[in-house]
């Protein structure tokens, strides 16, 4: 089973900086959100394997895969490059307005070749960046969590589902990832990719079920 974990509240959302490759940090609160996360998992893994532990490089990602590798026990946290929210560009680091000043609107909704700051990715870019590196992971009998961005979350979402990203935009589909949250891939009892959870949360003394799922 995959479990993809988006990072607990970072600092750019409350000093109203961009996100992207913005390197910001966790919050108080993204503190607890992540120890809560890792209590839940905590609750599912006493009876199975220690999970693989991966995360991207931006630090409030690190520091969310760390949290939760200290409450499950896990030594190692691999950190990915691939695995970063979308890159934007000279908008990094900076304020929502002082980005404003340069954004570049794209020319519609579903444009998948137009990057909306100067050295910036486009949505193609960042969806063949993404699936690309999880080609690559070996994805054996182990469970895997990943913890990373919700834009790197949607595009493991789509691309486990078999999707690519022409596909997503013509049929304007989504799908929701909030802070903190848990979402499980897996192959289920007749050998079919599946989405067993989608944006899930969980209080402390709660386990997420992860358990209940027919895997293969």
């Amino acid at each position: 089973m995959i479990l993809l974990i988006r990072h607990g509240q970072p600092t750019h959302h409350t000093e109203h900086l961009t996100g992207g490759w913005t390197d910001s940090t966790l919050t108080a609160l993204g503190r607890q959100q992540m120890l809560g996360v890792g209590e839940g998992l905590k609750i599912d893994f006493a009876t199975r394997p220690k999970p693989l532990l991966y995360t991207s490089d931006l630090r409030r990602a690190v520091q969310s895969a760390e949290l939760i590798a200290q409450v499950l026990g896990v030594q190692e946290v691999k950190q990915f490059h691939f695995l970063r929210e979308k890159n934007n560009g000279k908008a990094a680091n900076l304020t929502e307005q002082e980005a404003k000043k340069f954004f570049r609107r794209p020319p519609t909704e579903t444009a998948l070749d137009h990057a909306n700051y100067e050295g910036g990715e486009t949505r193609r870019e960042f969806f063949h960046r993404v699936a690309t590196g999880m080609n690559k992971l070996a994805l054996g009998e182990r469970d895997i969590i990943i913890v990373a961005h919700k834009g790197t979350i949607q595009n493991i979402v789509f691309w486990w589902l078999g999707f690519d990203i022409a596909e997503i935009a013509d049929k304007k589909f989504s799908v929701d990832v909030r802070p903190g949250s848990v979402t499980a891939l897996g192959i289920n009892h007749w050998h079919e990719h599946a989405l067993f959870m989608l944006n899930e949360t969980s209080p402390k003394t709660a386990a997420f079920g992860i358990n209940e799922f027919k895997e293969k």
